[in-house]
């Protein structure tokens, strides 16, 4: 007999065995197993595939596009008989990705070097697990609700303690204006969700499935989960989107959720990334515009691997963006100091987000860059410090959490109402509006990124905004600005309310005029570029009696 058949019959010895519930062998571990193709008929395939996609996600594929097709190689399935020819040296098939073209199995490491030979495979890596384990979060305080009330539009919200971290990033704003989520669809990836908690009463939930125990329920199963399996998500997605008035209100409470389970927080098997990547495959597909996940990825990585190429989490991250969805992602909690970020927060695209205190200091625990190839990271920064969460210990629980897995979906919340507000804005408008609005665009650095958050003036972007002052009293003026858009000579009029404030909102990129001739001032002229935003105060002198 062959070597190479006597390897393959006792290996398919062994998942019989294994599968008829043998322990598996210790030399076992969970890999990707990368492969060549996608097979023949590849065209024709994907015409197929285009023909399947919801409307939806075909929309929102070619936003801000031009010319490419909604489907691409990317939607192929793996190639089944690639599959078929690997069962003999693999013990266990858990994942299939069609954006990284690979699969990911239980494998006897004794068979990698066998498996990297097959001529229709190009390598193989482990499957990452996240730091979730280790430092990722932490609960400081907890208490019981009181009374809550109903959603009434239009009417007056009472955000108890989530009040000041939805201010410090401006939602507050927003919800004023009638934006809560309204239209948008998340898709929210973590341990599991316990949602019967009343946080989640009005959580418009459209689709839910563990990846983990392959079935559709993503709450506490006790046959096959660990106790605290769901606290990490449950947590996390009230502050994205609970709503608990006089306790918690998340910034997107109205928006539609796509809830994966992808954390398996009792495994001893560094294995989870392979269902996060199958996690946001889906959510892109059903239609997401928003992906948030708290997960870091950092075991078998290296500070050289995070580019924003090389993770394989990385890699699905980036593309979701080019089909429209937009990522935020925890930075980690392995702070302060450089190159202490994880995977899939190292992309390019995606949002990579810090944490801060009340106050706009950065959390000590929150994660630096740079990326490996030189990057900035973070991108932006939301409060992860006592901030305030839904507890999974009671029905009506609540407390304050600290880590980046707070101050994510915060900044995942933020991200759907600047979707809602423009429809039509690409991911890549949507990040510059975001980045370039942060309170620290001028001057980023690898511990902020570009700064706290501010939805209002991502809203707005790009924008010219300010104060209209008298230079002697120091009191607002109320009167009219124009600002003539020099190349198309356009004109757009703002006239400042009774404090001098005055706000023009989603300029069109370009150099512009400003002129301003108030009634017993002097005139005012100024010439500016936008983008970015502009906002400065405009002191006006009185007109002299003499």
């Amino acid at each position: 007999m062959k070597r190479g058949l006597a390897v393959s019959v006792l290996l398919a010895l062994a998942t019989v065995n294994w599968a008829q519930g043998q322990n598996q062998p210790d030399s076992a571990g969970v890999y990707w197993i990368l492969l060549r193709d996608k097979g023949p008929d590849i065209e024709s395939r994907i015409d197929d595939i285009q023909k399947e996609l919801p409307e939806r996600t075909i929309k929102r594929r070619l936003k801000g596009s031009t010319g490419k097709a909604a489907a691409d190689e990317y939607d192929l399935p793996v190639y089944g008989s690639y599959i078929d020819l690997l069962k003999p040296y693999i013990l266990k098939l858990r994942e299939e990705s069609r954006w990284l073209n690979a699969v990911s199995a239980v494998v006897d490491r004794r068979m990698i070097e066998t498996i990297e030979g097959l001529e229709f495979v190009t390598g193989t890596r482990p499957v990452s697990r996240s730091n979730l384990n280790s430092i990722d979060y932490e609960v400081t305080e907890s208490w019981t609700a009181g009374a809550k009330s109903e959603y009434h539009p239009g009417a007056a919200q009472d955000y108890g303690r989530s009040f000041d971290q939805l201010e410090q990033i401006d939602v507050i704003w927003a919800h004023e204006q009638g934006y809560h989520g309204e239209g948008v669809i998340i898709c929210f990836l973590d341990t599991g969700f316990l949602t019967y908690h009343r946080a989640f009463n009005q959580m418009n939930i459209i689709a839910a499935y563990d990846f983990i125990n392959d079935d559709d329920f993503v709450g506490y199963d006790e046959s096959q989960d660990l106790p605290g399996q769901p606290n990490h998500g449950t947590g996390c997605l009230g502050t994205i989107g609970g709503y608990y008035p006089g306790e918690l209100i998340g910034p997107a409470f109205r928006a539609s959720f796509i809830l994966c389970k992808t954390e398996d927080t009792g495994s001893e098997t560094a294995a989870e990334e392979d269902y996060y990547v199958a996690g946001l495959e889906w959510g892109e597909r059903m239609g997401a515009d928003v992906a948030s996940s708290s997960l870091s990825y950092s075991d078998w990585y290296t500070a050289e691997d995070y580019d924003g190429r090389t993770c394989l989490t990385t890699i699905a991250a980036n593309i979701a963006f080019q089909k429209g969805m937009i990522l935020c992602s925890s930075m980690g909690n392995s702070g302060p100091g450089k190159f202490t970020l994880g995977a899939p927060a190292d992309s390019p695209y995606s949002l990579g987000i810090g944490a801060v205190r009340w106050n706009g200091e950065l959390a000590g625990f929150s994660s630096w860059g740079p990326t490996a190839d030189g990057r900035i990271k973070p991108d932006v920064c939301a409060r992860g410090v006592a901030t305030v969460a839904a507890t999974p210990f009671t029905t009506d629980g609540f407390g304050l959490w600290n880590g980046t897995s707070l101050s994510c979906p915060l900044a995942g919340g933020a991200t759907a109402l600047v979707v809602q507000a423009h429809p039509d804005w690409s991911p890549s408008m949507v990040k510059e509006a975001l980045l370039e609005t942060s309170d620290k665009a001028s001057h980023p650095d690898i511990r902020f990124g570009w700064g706290v958050l501010n939805v209002k003036d991502a809203i707005n972007y790009p924008s010219f905004s300010g104060y209209l002052v008298d230079e002697d009293t120091h009191l607002g003026i109320s009167a009219e600005l124009s600002l003539d858009e020099m190349e198309s000579r356009k004109v757009h009029v703002s006239i400042s309310d009774s404090s001098g404030y005055f706000l023009l909102a989603n300029l069109e990129y370009g150099r512009y005029h400003i002129t301003i001739q108030p009634a017993g001032y002097l005139p005012f002229e100024k010439t500016i570029e936008i983008p970015p935003s502009e906002e400065f105060d405009i002191y006006l002198k009185k007109v002299s009696r003499d």
